[in-house]
């Protein structure tokens, strides 16, 4: 189920908003049924195959300031979490979060990013980085103006993590504490949209602020940025292409 609020339609406000808040549940019936307890040892199957217990609940909030006649202000907040019970220790992986890439933390790949301060070795598998989580935290705030004709700009600075519920040995530092907040990966950058009418092209160029996966202390990496060198450009910028806006 989800429900849709936007009032962007709009264009006089000078605030304007959107909502989207959507849940997803799994099983019930199902674990009912059976009396299916997977913690418990006592998994069940339907038709030779285990079925998936979960309740999962997002909220995306997004906001707009208009700032003048061609610039505004873009914030977005997502939060989401996924609890699996009775018959499933974990989500389905297609029910799982995810951040990076084109549309979220712009700084850091598509699933390449968590959970929680594990750091993902992306060089064994470079084409399919398969970070996911059970809890999803996300702040993106973007300045947009138009720059000449069809040509418009922005700047941006993304955060955010995923988390698990649960402790896993493979992601060690995976799972949500109190500490959740000094987990967060941050990233800014730049970009150029061109809107067509039809479409808009967006190229996005950005880069790590703070590295969550690196020792407590350590995380913030402002002093690391040189643009300059060959090895840091290499290692930390992160070239989006995409067609909307991400938000």
């Amino acid at each position: 189920y989800s429900y849709t609020y936007t009032n962007t339609m709009n264009k006089r406000r000078k605030h304007t908003f959107y909502y989207k808040g959507a849940i997803d549940a799994a099983g019930t019936i199902a674990g009912l049924a059976t009396g299916a307890d997977a913690k418990g040892g006592d998994t069940k199957n339907l038709f030779g195959v285990a079925f998936s217990q979960f309740v999962k609940m997002e909220h995306d909030f997004r906001h707009y300031l208009k700032l003048g006649e061609n610039s505004q202000l873009a914030s977005r907040v997502i939060a989401g979490i996924g609890v699996p019970y009775g018959n499933s220790t974990q989500l389905p992986f297609m029910r799982q979060f995810f951040v990076g890439g084109t549309n979220s933390i712009r700084a850091f790949r598509a699933r390449a990013l968590g959970p929680g301060t594990y750091k993902p070795d992306v060089d064994e598998n470079a084409f399919l980085p398969d970070q996911s989580g059970d809890i999803k935290l996300e702040l993106n705030t973007e300045y947009r103006a138009k720059l000449y004709s069809v040509i418009h700009g922005a700047l941006f600075v993304d955060a955010g993590n995923i988390w698990l519920m649960n402790e896993n040995e493979d992601k060690p530092g995976g799972k949500f504490s109190k500490d959740f907040l000094n987990e967060l990966a941050v990233g800014a950058g730049a970009g150029l949209r061109f809107d067509l009418s039809f479409l808009v092209l967006r190229l996005d160029l950005a880069f790590p602020l703070r590295k969550p996966w690196l020792p407590d202390g350590d995380r913030w990496v402002l002093d690391q940025i040189e643009f300059g060198g060959k090895n840091w450009r290499k290692e930390n910028l992160i070239f989006n292409l995409a067609i909307g806006y991400p938000f």
